[in-house]
């Protein structure tokens, strides 16, 4: 819901320094008071509530909305920021490793130890074959998350050398533009002494090369020299 009261229509970092000073518990009058002698309030209320001033009812109104809107988002961008540290720290434990990795060996292991207690309980074939069939489901759910990291594994791979193709192919276009933008001027003076040259020098001889010259820029870039198309006459 949009809220339209006067502290509603503040700046927001007004809103967010009155909202920081109510959470610490100052007394209304006082934030009143502070409110009311802001040059920015004093405009709002100028141009759009008549000059009324904020007083402790429109205080007490913001309390009960807007103020716990901004609790309530303050409560969920700490509950992230909490997240975000603890899945940092536990990254650092782990030496930037993928913890499934590294828990699936030890899963493993786990599983053939106690297939193994089991099978030595028992010397009925029909429990050993239960036993078995048990500890191969087993298997094949850690064998699926494998599978799904080695597949995860290659697509990040290919996603990586594709990125890198990208960026290399735009390396060379870029260092490609870099040296043409170099050497044209130079190669735009040899080549327009040349024409002049060809054509026996003189006033007419540079016209020519100058014409010259202006095909050549249309013929590189086309779109740099698109005559715009005229309207037809009513």
């Amino acid at each position: 819901m949009t809220r339209t009261g006067k502290i509603a229509r503040l700046p927001r970092n007004i809103r967010d320094t009155l909202n920081t000073r109510l959470d610490n518990g100052e007394q209304a009058t006082d934030l009143v008071r502070w409110l009311n002698g802001l040059p920015e309030v004093q405009s709002l209320l100028a141009s759009d509530f008549q000059g009324r001033p904020i007083n402790t009812p429109n205080l007490s109104a913001w309390k009960a909305g807007g103020f716990l809107d901004w609790q309530r988002r303050q409560d969920s961008c700490g509950l992230i920021r909490d997240i975000v540290e603890t899945a940092d720290d536990f990254d650092d434990a782990a030496d930037h490793h993928q913890i499934p990795d590294r828990l699936a060996p030890i899963l493993a292991a786990e599983l053939a130890r106690a297939t193994r207690r089991l099978l030595d309980t028992t010397s009925d074939p029909e429990k050993h074959w239960r036993y078995l069939c048990q500890a191969l489901r087993q298997l094949n759910t850690l064998r699926q998350g494998d599978r799904f990291a080695a597949r995860a594994a290659l697509e990040r791979l290919r996603l990586q050398i594709e990125s890198d193709r990208r960026a290399e192919e735009q390396r060379i276009k870029e260092n490609q533009r870099l040296r043409e933008q170099a050497t044209r001027p130079i190669f735009d003076a040899l080549k327009r002494k040349t024409i002049i040259s060809a054509f026996g020098g003189g006033e007419t001889a540079e016209k020519v090369a100058d014409h010259f010259q202006h095909v050549d820029e249309i013929l590189r870039d086309p779109s740099d020299h698109l005559t715009p198309e005229v309207p037809n006459a009513p």
